[in-house]
């Protein structure tokens, strides 16, 4: 009797942007293996996105750069520890062009995962989804966003199996529209982890 068959998941030391080439690279042995055409990569300023239509040279795989909101204001640290504000290069000008030259698809929009800002309320269904698939990694939740967005947007048709990756996590899966995440027949599936750390942190809050 057939039970199935046997696929690897590659486990990182640790997770973050040092994972990038590797990521890629599984992530296109695996749509070639699949025959999936279709590959969403979640990227803040573009980098990723860029790395991956390089490293696909001349084939037919779709590349979709998944992003934030347009000009979304981040809070962060310089050098010396002084809080600042950033804007992701996703929402720059020479980026999203660089993006339109090389046939690289943006989607950006709302998260579906993100809170809207109302001062001491939360969203309690969204930071239990968060929070869930943050136990897995805490690029798992933007992989799940990446396709959700690409679908919502009229990127990619619901049901169509699609890559979706972070730096350090990359999944194969049934798409769907963030309304129909948890629909019992339409709903999104994720059919396979190709990556992910074996560790990391655990975040408790969304992007802000």
């Amino acid at each position: 009797m057939n039970f199935g068959i046997s696929k690897p998941i590659f486990y990182y030391n640790s997770e973050g942007k040092a994972n990038l080439s590797k990521t890629i690279e599984l992530v296109i042995d695996r749509a070639k293996e699949n025959n999936i055409n279709h590959i969403i990569i979640f990227t803040a300023d573009g980098e990723g996105a860029f790395k991956l239509k390089e490293m696909l040279g001349d084939t037919e795989i779709n590349v979709y750069a998944a992003t934030f909101p347009y000009k979304q204001v981040f809070s962060s640290k310089d050098p010396n520890g002084n809080k600042i504000k950033v804007v992701p290069q996703t929402s720059l000008p020479e980026i999203r062009e660089e993006f339109k030259r090389l046939g690289i698809r943006l989607v950006q929009g709302v998260m579906p995962l993100q809170d809207i800002i109302i001062p001491d309320a939360k969203d309690v269904k969204n930071q239990t989804i968060h929070y869930t698939l943050s136990l897995i990694s805490g690029g798992l939740r933007l992989c799940v966003q990446a396709i959700l967005m690409a679908v919502d947007g009229g990127h990619i048709e619901p049901g169509e199996t699609v890559i979706a990756m972070s730096a350090d996590t990359a999944i194969v899966a049934r798409s769907s529209l963030s309304t129909w995440l948890f629909h019992p027949t339409e709903g999104l599936e994720i059919n396979e982890i190709i990556c992910k750390p074996s560790k990391f942190t655990i975040t408790h809050s969304t992007e802000k």
